[in-house]
Order: structure tokens, then C-alpha cells, then sequence
């Protein structure tokens, strides 16, 4: 009788083993999980997820279109999730200062907060609403690309891939800003609020009745001369659009939109939160399309 120690492998079974392997050395060392990020908008988080591609794990906290970010209040669940992240993303600019409580309700928890509005120089006063400009969005980008890179190494040349296209597939839409502040450069507008200042600035628009868009974003009544100021440049035709929020919609800004369309002053709706399943590219460039059309109408146009 054989000894079973001494027991001839079949040769299939030695191939097999073989092949293991092979296979083993080709796929290389096993990818590590992909880094835990928070951010409190969507729209941070639609564009880190483009920068960070596969070796990242995104989550957004503010994702309704439909409701007013002003009014959002974080839950425990929201906790649980700044809780596990390794990077935080926050707009800043006392625009979302609740996920600072979130992160400091754990002291275990050390993430790495990336606040845009700290990057981009952002002082009080400031238009908070910094998604609208692109100088703001290629900033954040270039520091979500490091930081990043900061906590996994052998994934920087890989992050600074995905940065790279990103930030040429901004180019069309700097043309486009460009090409129409070239066009309407100095034409006046009006607005409910500033949500959408950044880009009128970087289009050249001449923005009026700032100090009441200003009221309407801190959440106070405008002054009763600021309401007169602003419903005469709607009645006296004196803005070529009205920028109305479409998250914040109120009996002051229906007012406004009546006023505006009586008129025949084109309204054009815009938004904070990016739509769920859609690029921040093709957010901005749908918001670009539709001012284009509302400045390409003649003023007499009702």
C-alpha cells in the first residue's frame, strides 16, 4: 500500500496551480477600497466623483432639486455618514454650516475637510454660490485631485488623469461664457436673489437691485424702497431678464415672475442642487443655453 504523503499529484491539478498563479501576478496587488467622501452639495460631489473615478466612494447629502437648501436640516443618518468619510467636502461661505457640526460631533473622526469657499479666497459679503463660477469649480477640482492623492500615492498619476479631463471639458463652456459676454456684455438684469451672480458677472451682465437679492439670501424682508426699485425695473422695462431661484419659490418671487412675464421680460429659472443622474457640465451648459435664449429675445419681445 502507498504511503499517502508520497502520493503522486495529478499533472491537470499541478497546471492549475500554475495558472493561479500567473493570473495572480498579472492582476498585480489588489486595489484598496475606494476612499470614503462626503460632500454636503451634489454638485462637489458629482465633480469629485469625476475627478476621483473608481478609487473613490461618493456621497452627497444635499440631493433634491426641488427643496430649498436653505431649510435643510442634517439628521443623525447624515452623522453616520460624515462619520466614515476621509474627506468632507463643504461650499462654505455660510452657505451649509451644519456639516460643521457634523464632523465636529465625533471627535473618533478626523477627515480631511475641503471647504471651497477657504480655497477660492472667499470673504463675507461674497456671493456663496460658488458652483456659478468656473475659476471656483477648477480650484476645487485641483484640490480634491492633491488631496487625495495625499491619502493614496500610488493613485496620484491616476487622479491627475482624471483632473486633467476635466478641466479641458470646462473649456467649451468658458467658450461659451466668452463668446456671450462678448455679445451682451453691460445689458441689465434683474434677480430675485444671487444664486446666479457668479456667472452674470463672468458673462459681463449689468446686475440690478442687488440690495434686494441681497435680503432675500440672508432670509429678511427687503425694504420696501429696494421691493419699489426693483418692481419699477420689471414694469418700466428697464432689464432685458429676470434670474428667479427655482428652489426658493415664495409670494415675493410669484410677484416677481407675474410682473416680469406682464411685461414680456423673459424669466429665467435657475437652480443650487444639480439634477440626480446629470453632469455638472451639462448643468451649466443647459443654464448657458437657456440664458442665451432669454438675451437673444428683444426687449419689446411681449
Amino acid at each position: 500500500m502507498s504511503c499517502p504523503a508520497f502520493r503522486r499529484h495529478h499533472p491537470l491539478s499541478v497546471l492549475g496551480f500554475v495558472l493561479l498563479a500567473v493570473f495572480a501576478f498579472l492582476a498585480g496587488p489588489a486595489r484598496a477600497a475606494p476612499l470614503p467622501v462626503v460632500a454636503a452639495e451634489t454638485v462637489w460631489g458629482d465633480i469629485a466623483r469625476q475627478v476621483g473615478g473608481p478609487d473613490v466612494a461618493v456621497t452627497s447629502i444635499l440631493s433634491n432639486p426641488s427643496s430649498d437648501p436653505h431649510l435643510f436640516e442634517a439628521s443623525p443618518s447624515n452623522g453616520r455618514i460624515v462619520g466614515g468619510a476621509r474627506i468632507v467636502i463643504a461650499n462654505g461661505g455660510g452657505y451649509d454650516g451644519w456639516i460643521d457640526r457634523l464632523t465636529n460631533a465625533d471627535a473618533r473622526t478626523h477627515p480631511v475637510m475641503l471647504v471651497v469657499s477657504r480655497q477660492v479666497g472667499w470673504r463675507d459679503g461674497d456671493n456663496p454660490h460658488l458652483w456659478y463660477d468656473l475659476a471656483a469649480v477648477r480650484t476645487f477640482a485641483t484640490a480634491f485631485a492633491e488631496n487625495c492623492a495625499e491619502l493614496m500615492p500610488d493613485r496620484r498619476a491616476a487622479l491627475q488623469d482624471r483632473l486633467r479631463v476635466f478641466l479641458a471639458s470646462l473649456l467649451p463652456l468658458q467658450a461659451r461664457i466668452d463668446a456671450l459676454r462678448a455679445r451682451y456684455a453691460g445689458v441689465p438684469v434683474a434677480a430675485s436673489e444671487p444664486v446666479f451672480g457668479g456667472m452674470a458677472r463672468a458673462v459681463g451682465l449689468a446686475m440690478r437691485d442687488e440690495a434686494f437679492q441681497r435680503a432675500v439670501m440672508n432670509g429678511t424682508d427687503p425694504a420696501p424702497s429696494d421691493v419699489a426699485l426693483l418692481e419699477g425695473d420689471l414694469t418700466g422695462r428697464h432689464v432685458r431678464v429676470l434670474i428667479v431661484n427655482d428652489q426658493t419659490a415664495s409670494p415675493v418671487t410669484d410677484r416677481l415672475d407675474g410682473l416680469a412675464r406682464a411685461a414680456g421680460i423673459p424669466v429665467l429659472r435657475v437652480g443650487e442642487s444639480l439634477p440626480q443622474g446629470m453632469r455638472y457640465q451639462d448643468w451649466i451648459a443647459g443654464a448657458l443655453d437657456r440664458l442665451s435664449g432669454a438675451l437673444a429675445l428683444p426687449p419689446d419681445h411681449g
